[in-house]
């Protein structure tokens, strides 16, 4: 008994210190995320949500231009003698080196991921702070002799914990731990993940904010809300599974051999160039959300009656964005960028939603005779609702993990119990219409 309870010390401290390492480096890249938002926007997104907003053009375009040159060259040098080890693989560690990956080369590729998105390059930093857990798990349980059947819990726990972190979601580093990477359930395992994401997560806060990402209205109950839940359920997931299949071949074809010397700054470049038309689309993706769910409030605060002229040309705008984010992103994770798709999966989400029914709004004009008198205001209460469900329904798809997916997207917006039941329906249908498509190809390949 009393060799039982000195491992369970030991262990607990062991999870304790991997979790403050945890949420130190989520602290540190929240840093370096802001000094390269200043350099390249003149401020951060704590001072406007949008980064893009008053940013002058022509520096944005010719840090990103430099800062892709800068790069490609760095993952050039990190994989030119070996591969990187992803967190997967460090969670296996079947061999070596997925064990003991070089400690300064996966920390240099982690804070060059967020040089990289902080200048403007289209993809998640959310890798970063799961790398920089998963890397500080492995070498505290080595250093602290863990054993080799523990050890790939902690190392997955601090994964998910870095998420939770950075991003100030606790409930959703939880959920993710469990459904996106796979952990068993058990008690030690619910246990040790859930007192390591905790740590960190308090950890990073002393510096983080635990506001939530995206400040929106709170989504509903109603009879509207699920109905438009069932509607978007339908009609997303064709867009939502192209991009989950597009950007994991993009992935495993990724350019890392010399070639990346020119593929990748070519990419960023056309990433700026385009930025000029289509600011919201650089960064992570929070300033095409935000654009989102500030076009939907927008409708309202101008007049009693809904302007088509002027959703139109909003509809116009947000399918420009959604086209260009969805195609640069494979298109960086193609050519040798690395990065989540996870916040720029949410932000073609709440595009696709508002679209979709921005475009029934102005095709079926009736829908706003539910509330005679207040056309504006009801068309902006539905895009905004079209937003969030929009966004857990392609994030579920895109993730492949349905209840991270909800977790994460109420921890974002800051949503409460309301909710539940439009997220519930979206993702299930939307999950009924993904078995349904990959019954009928399993169909076809059977017959071919």
């Amino acid at each position: 008994m009393k060799i039982r309870l000195i491992r369970c010390a030991h262990l607990l401290l062991c999870t304790v210190l991997i979790g403050t390492a945890t949420g130190g480096g989520a602290i540190i890249l929240h840093y370096l995320l802001d000094i390269m938002q200043e350099l390249t926007f003149g401020h951060t997104e704590a001072e406007h949500p949008i980064v893009t907003d008053h940013s002058d053009t022509v520096r944005r375009v010719l840090v990103l231009i430099a800062v892709g040159a800068a790069v490609s060259i760095i993952w050039f040098l990190l994989q030119r003698h070996t591969k990187l080890v992803s967190i997967k693989a460090q969670i296996r560690g079947e061999t070596p080196q997925e064990r003991h990956p070089g400690f300064l080369r996966q920390t240099l590729h982690s804070l060059t991921q967020i040089v990289a998105v902080g200048a403007g390059a289209p993809v998640g930093k959310e890798v970063a702070p799961r790398e920089l857990g998963a890397l500080f798990a492995g070498r505290l349980a080595d250093l602290m002799r863990i054993p080799q059947t523990v050890r790939p819990v902690l190392v997955a726990s601090a994964a998910a914990a870095g998420l939770a972190a950075v991003y100030q979601v606790p409930v959703g580093g939880f959920v993710f731990l469990f459904e996106a990477l796979g952990l068993a359930l058990s008690l030690r395992n619910i246990f040790t993940g859930a007192i390591l994401i905790f740590v960190a997560t308090c950890t990073a806060h002393l510096v983080i904010s635990d506001a939530p990402t995206y400040p929106v209205p709170q989504l509903q109950t109603t009879g509207e809300s699920l109905l438009l839940a069932v509607v978007l359920g339908l009609a997303i997931p064709p867009l939502a599974l192209w991009f989950r299949a597009a950007s994991q071949r993009a992935e495993s074809r990724k350019t890392t051999n010399r070639n990346v010397l020119w593929r990748l700054p070519l990419v960023l470049a056309l990433v700026a160039v385009t930025s000029i038309f289509l600011p919201e689309i650089l960064g992570n993706g929070r300033p095409l959300s935000q654009h989102i769910f500030d076009a939907a409030s927008g409708l309202s605060s101008s007049s009693s009656r809904l302007d088509a002229a002027a959703l139109g040309q909003a509809l116009l705008y947000a399918l420009a964005l959604l086209a260009a984010k969805a195609i640069l992103v494979v298109a960086s994770l193609r050519n040798g960028a690395y990065g989540g798709t996870l916040t720029p999966g949410l932000a073609l989400g709440s595009a696709c939603g508002f679209v979709l029914t921005g475009t029934l709004i102005l095709v079926f004009p009736t829908l706003l005779q539910l509330q005679p008198g207040a056309g504006a205001f009801h068309a902006s209460e539905l895009l905004g609702t079209a937003g969030l469900l929009g966004a857990v329904t392609f994030l579920s798809l895109s993730m492949n993990a349905p209840l991270s997916a909800c977790a994460l997207i109420l921890g974002f917006a800051g949503q409460g119990w309301q909710a539940y039941a439009p997220f519930a329906v979206a993702v299930g249908v939307a999950w009924g219409v993904k078995r349904l498509w990959e019954a009928h190809r399993a169909r076809v390949l059977a017959g071919a």
